[in-house]
């Protein structure tokens, strides 16, 4: 299948991509390639959806390119995150590399010939950016977008015959030399069509960073034990992962998008609460005073042997009793992932409100048969 370029809508086609992603990520419950640390699958469902709606594309064809889209960006973010690559966490791997993997789905799906893909990569590699200081502010759901919207914009610019070079990665002073000190380029292009990253993508059940997950798990079990109540513990101890002290230490978060990534406020909430969903972002919970005081009995240590899906989380009792509880892979990872049952539970959460329930019933059913469907438009169109 081709599209035409010519008969596309690009102002509309650019700004959907841009707002639809941006909504796919706002309450950090986007998936996640944990290993790779890269949200892929909003920035290319959101630009190959706003293809689909403008032109007849069948789910076939846009399954065909949303996973060589996500393939590609977690291919890339591996190639310069993930060790032996030797890389810098201060960039924000989904703003960084999703643009790279949106242009090749949407190259897919416009039929761009092998040059005009690699002048799409260029193009696409030319607007690279994401720099994680900027999480804990509304930059954070904005640069997965805009990697969104530049990879849907290389596309369709390389349709045009606009240049982008023919080895905008791998080059000197590429990408790859320009975003780590040593990139691992094995992880970008070995065993392309027998090891799939894709798979290693996962599903978020809470809507914070995905490092926190196994801490709430732990606690939620905890909560169920009738001893374990506010005014009987004296304190909560946490071994955590490196990736969960270098993202999510941040105790007493002042507002919303600090809340996102604050471990002490997710667990706070979860042992007070018992809740973890998208209003525990919000001041009802943040600024709650009993949640706030609370997190001074929370403390969170580096632990050697932690992995990113688990933790060990201590609860201390006013009787110097003890109650631990082990998380070795967290629900939403790739060893113990979300049910079928709890995806359309956390879809349904979200989309009820919105479009009410016979909406996001029919939603879900065009989501779980895309693969059939003629005009995969039709999933857009009958949430709007």
């Amino acid at each position: 299948m081709k599209i035409d370029a010519n008969r596309i809508g690009q102002p509309q086609v650019l700004h959907a991509t841009l707002l639809n992603c941006y909504a796919s990520s706002v309450y950090s419950y986007d998936d996640t390639h944990a290993e790779a640390i890269i949200h892929p699958a909003g920035p290319v469902f959101a630009a190959t959806l706003a293809l689909a709606e403008r032109n007849r594309i069948s789910g076939r064809d846009l399954l065909h390119a949303f996973a060589l889209g996500v393939e590609i960006s977690c291919r890339l973010s591996k190639a310069i995150s993930v060790a032996p690559a030797k890389g810098n966490i201060a960039w924000s791997q989904s703003g960084v590399a999703s643009g790279v993997g949106v242009a090749l789905a949407a190259g897919k799906l416009l039929g761009l010939d092998a040059a005009q893909l690699r002048a799409a990569i260029g193009i696409a590699a030319s607007q690279a950016a994401g720099i994680r200081s900027l999480h804990a502010t509304m930059c954070v759901p904005l640069m997965p977008s805009q990697g969104g919207q530049t990879g849907l914009r290389a596309a369709l610019l390389a349709a045009k015959d606009f240049t982008g070079g023919t080895q905008a990665l791998e080059r000197r002073y590429g990408f790859l030399t320009s975003f780590c000190e040593q990139a691992n380029t094995d992880a970008l292009v070995g065993a392309l069509g027998s090891r799939f990253e894709i798979l290693k993508n996962t599903y978020k059940p809470y809507p914070c960073g995905i490092v926190i997950h196994p801490m709430l798990d732990a606690c939620l079990e905890l909560r169920q034990d009738p001893a374990v109540t506010a005014d009987n513990i004296t304190k909560v101890d946490i071994k955590a992962s490196a990736g969960a002290m270098a993202l999510c230490n941040n105790p007493l978060p002042p507002g919303e998008f600090e809340a996102h990534v604050s471990l002490h406020h997710w667990c706070a909430t979860a042992l007070l609460r018992g809740y973890t969903g998208i209003d525990v972002l919000f001041d009802k919970y943040v600024q709650d005073p009993e949640i706030r005081a609370f997190q001074e009995k929370i403390t969170a240590v580096q632990t050697e042997g932690i992995a990113h899906d688990g933790t060990v989380v201590t609860i201390t009792l006013k009787d110097g009793s003890t109650r631990v509880k082990q998380i070795e892979h967290g629900i939403g990872s790739t060893l113990n992932p979300m049910t079928d049952a709890q995806l359309e539970a956390k879809f349904a959460g979200m989309a009820e409100p919105v479009i009410g329930a016979e909406r996001t019933k029919a939603t879900i059913a065009s989501c779980w048969g895309i693969e059939t469907l003629v005009d995969a438009g039709e999933i857009a169109r009958g949430a709007a």
